[in-house]
């Protein structure tokens, strides 16, 4: 098996991991609204309730704010929490507009700093990747201003790399307000959606935390699907053109 197949297989796999995540949640929301499961639930709420209490009066501090802040420039240089991760804890400590603004606040710092990486170092693996496909890197890189279009839909969905992307457009002419603009619009769906699912941690059983994890996992799921299509058409169409070629000789 070549490699662009063994891509394709994996990224399959991936797709169909998420859609079966997707059944499962869809499974648990229906079994968490039968009688007996909200019977036993019941004995835990005022203990999640009190300790979401806690954690409001004695957790969100000037410390806290900093602390966040802090995980999303180390984000920028070393693997770290998911941004995900981040966004969500930020909405368990604070209210849900503190949240919004400290969670803007570190994007924009995690989106600087991999734009200026970018811009003094250059892409790095992605920028190589693209460079392969002459079509795809035009896509990115329009007339060196590179594409907003592009940089938009790559901050709204799902499982697309976040610092490659800032590293990426570093390379371009795109001036920093502009690119910070768009990523910061085209994020705003993915930030609201964490801060929900944060707001809600300590209801874990309610559709309020677990209906915004669904739209995010399909989401996944079909781009997985479209590029293991995408690598299936690839390879068929130099397989024709050997063939025409052969056929030719």
């Amino acid at each position: 098996m070549n490699k662009s197949k063994s891509w394709s297989y994996t990224l399959k796999l991936m797709a169909l991991i998420c859609f079966s995540a997707v059944l499962a949640l869809l499974v648990l929301l229906r079994i968490f609204q039968t009688e007996q499961f909200l019977h036993w639930y019941a004995k835990y709420t005022q203990t999640l309730e009190n300790f979401e209490i806690w954690i409001e009066n004695y957790g969100a501090t000037p410390l806290a704010v900093i602390i966040i802040l802090v995980n999303y420039a180390l984000k920028a240089v070393m693997p770290w929490f998911p941004v995900s991760c981040i966004c969500v804890a930020s909405a368990v400590i604070f209210k849900w507009y503190d949240a919004l603004v400290i969670n803007i606040a570190g994007l924009t710092i995690l989106f600087a700093l991999k734009f200026f990486w970018g811009r003094h170092f250059g892409g790095g693996n992605a920028e190589k990747l693209l460079m392969k496909y002459d079509s795809a890197y035009k896509l990115v890189d329009r007339s060196g201003l590179g594409s907003g279009v592009v940089l938009f839909l790559s901050r709204l969905l799902p499982s697309i790399p976040i610092n490659a992307v800032s590293c990426l457009y570093g390379t371009t002419d795109m001036p920093l307000w502009r690119f910070l603009v768009i990523s910061l619009v085209g994020f705003l769906y993915k930030a609201i959606t964490y801060i929900i699912i944060g707001r809600n941690v300590f209801d874990p059983a309610s559709a309020s935390f677990i209906v915004p994890f669904i739209p995010h996992i399909l989401l996944s799921g079909i781009i997985f699907l479209s590029l293991s299509g995408a690598i299936e058409g690839g390879n068929n169409k130099r397989k024709n053109k050997n063939e025409d070629k052969e056929r030719l000789m």
